[in-house]
């Protein structure tokens, strides 16, 4: 009897043997099958420093210590922090890894504070520039290290996102409640946080529920799950409401320029759909409040703004601009436009409304290139993640088709990938409604930009560690054209 060995390569689903008269066929699995199936029975497990991630953020976001006597002495916050870099330290030196991953942006995220404390010397007030680095951007270095480092599955990706959309669902929540009963309002009737830290000011409250309002409508309108989309839809309505409520003008742009966004891509899948949400918001423009209106005709017509809020802001510019200029290299100091004081400036005690400016005039030049560099990355890192994701999935010419055959497919799940699509669209949605409210905002050093971020860096990376396994899995399995004759 002959037997003939046909070494044929993977791409057909590994080594095809043909055994005696029976003409028997064996495909053997290739390491990509092998891993799929890893991948689809494997259970995650969750290691404590992404547990304490967890527990730092729902800290951040619920404060519960705004609400509970006696918290605030606990300190939950930083001990949760503690936590999760003791227990990071561990988990990665006992495997042989550097203490946190490191990449582009977490070395910007670090470059940023070094800049904060080399212009310290320089500032008005070098305390205060010394108290914003110690006790919120320093806190932002460490916790952006500990959630690049964890959030490294799309499992993790999805459950990030909900804990920040349901928190934000909540802060929103209570808004509407307070807004009913015409308590925590400002300006005569303009919705402010019922919590502290970022949520207290209303363009500050309305940026943070325009920025995760995004992932929240991607779910929305993309989720395959109806249970998901139904709970999303309401926390979305609750959100919407509350940005209303807080007559936001930046806030009104933001959302625009985010939905925009949201619209564009549902579009190219569900045109039926994006139809609907506009007739449903034409619809609905006339239950709005007149007085969000008159707020949000001054935006064009100065006369329509009896606070004068608008034409400060101009002036604020103006000053922010002249104090750049003033001190290009080392600016006055993190977190000191507010006390500076100088012939010629007319609105004292005011921040920039601007997070441009407030970078340049307190950090300088290199403090402006920095933080341009990491608002860059945010959007590239959302832009290659989608790249990737596009690349085994659209119709290939047959010039392309040869480079996407050397290309070995990623041991993804659909609904892995399905996450990974939602979170780059939508933190590139978020991106947006962001960046146009921060043009508003003094906003640098809050802790919102730099969770979009990670995010968005943590989906581009699990992408790019999952293509690396399959480039390392595929190699050994390379065709070799020979043909071996052996006889019995």
């Amino acid at each position: 009897m002959e037997r003939l060995t046909f070494n044929i390569g993977a791409s057909r689903g590994g080594p095809l043997v043909v055994v005696g008269r029976d003409a028997r066929v064996r495909m053997k699995p290739t390491p990509l099958e092998r891993a799929k199936a890893h991948v689809a029975v494997v259970r995650e497990k969750y290691d404590w420093d992404y547990l304490w991630m967890l527990a730092f953020t729902a800290i951040l976001f619920f404060r519960p210590q705004d609400q509970i006597a006696g918290l605030e002495m606990l300190h939950l916050a930083e001990l949760a922090a503690i936590g999760g870099l003791a227990a990071m330290a561990v988990r990665r030196l006992s495997t042989g890894q550097t203490i946190a991953k490191v990449n582009g942006e977490v070395v910007g995220v670090i470059a940023l504070g070094g800049v904060i404390l080399l212009t310290t010397p320089f500032s008005i007030w070098p305390g205060g520039s010394t108290h914003v680095f110690s006790d919120i951007y320093v806190k932002i270095i460490l916790i952006f290290a500990l959630m690049v480092s964890t959030i490294t599955s799309p499992r993790r990706v999805r459950q990030m996102t909900w804990l920040m959309i349901v928190a934000s669902a909540y802060i929103a929540f209570r808004g509407c409640i307070d807004y009913a009963r015409g308590v925590n309002l400002v300006e005569g009737n303009r919705l402010r946080g019922s919590v502290g830290g970022m949520f207290e000011n209303p363009n500050d409250l309305a940026l943070n529920l325009v920025t995760f309002m995004a992932p929240t409508l991607f779910i929305v309108f993309h989720d395959k799950k109806t249970s998901r989309r139904l709970v999303a839809a309401a926390m979305a309505v609750i959100m919407l409401a509350a940005i209303v409520f807080t007559k936001s003008r930046s806030g009104f742009l933001g959302l625009v320029a985010m939905g925009a966004v949201v619209l564009f891509y549902t579009m190219r899948v569900k045109p039926g759909v994006v139809f609907a949400v506009v007739l449903a918001g034409a619809m609905a423009v006339p239950a709005l409040p007149e007085s969000f209106w008159d707020r949000m005709d001054s935006i064009m017509n100065a006369e329509e703004d009896p606070t004068g809020s608008r034409a400060q802001r101009l002036r604020l510019f103006d000053q922010g601009i002249q104090v750049f200029l003033d001190n290009p290299v080392t600016g006055i100091g993190a977190g000191q436009f507010q006390n500076y004081v100088a012939p010629g400036i007319v609105d004292k005690w005011r921040v920039t409304h601007n997070v441009w400016l407030q970078v340049a005039s307190e950090i300088g030049m290199f403090g402006l290139m920095t933080f341009g560099f990491l608002v860059v990355r945010g959007y590239g890192t959302n832009f290659a993640a989608l790249r990737l994701l596009r690349t085994r999935r659209r119709r290939l010419t047959d010039r392309s088709m040869r480079t996407a055959e050397a290309e070995p497919e990623m041991a993804m799940s659909d609904a892995e990938r399905a996450i990974l699509e939602t979170n780059a669209r939508g933190m590139l949605a978020a991106m947006v409604g962001w960046t146009v409210c921060s043009l508003f905002a003094s906003v640098a050093f809050n802790w919102t930009f730099y969770y979009v971020l990670a995010l968005s860096v943590a989906g581009h990376e699990i992408l790019r560690a999952r293509r690396a396994a399959a480039r390392a899995a595929a190699a050994p399995a390379q065709p070799t054209g020979r043909l071996v004759r052996a006889h019995a």
